[in-house]
């Protein structure tokens, strides 16, 4: 990393520590080899009830097909044959309760 400008003094500064602790935490973390491969085959996980709840909706949600696909299929449609209408006024308050909420 190569720090310029007016701090000079802090950028020499950076630029002498940045390096140093990076040695450092690569010396103090343990290596992958350091843990015995019994240990990863015998790893217990607990999940938490609310987690298992977040991993059910998501699950749930992923499994529910697209219900909007449909009418998004229909605008591009109108699009493309250049019949697509623009209802502002409901843009507008859509727009407007969106900020508002």
């Amino acid at each position: 990393m190569k720090v310029t400008g007016i701090d000079n003094e802090i950028a020499k500064q950076v630029n002498e520590t940045a390096p140093a602790r990076t040695k450092e935490s690569a010396e103090t973390a343990p290596a992958p080899a350091d843990v015995p491969p019994e240990a990863e085959e015998d790893a217990i996980v607990n999940l938490s009830q609310r987690s298992k709840e977040v991993q059910k909706a998501k699950e749930v949600i992923e499994s529910e097909p697209d219900v909007r696909s449909e009418k998004v299929q229909d605008i591009k449609k109108k699009i493309e044959d250049g019949t697509y209408e623009i209802d502002y006024e409901k843009t507008a308050e859509g727009m407007l309760k969106a900020f508002s909420e």
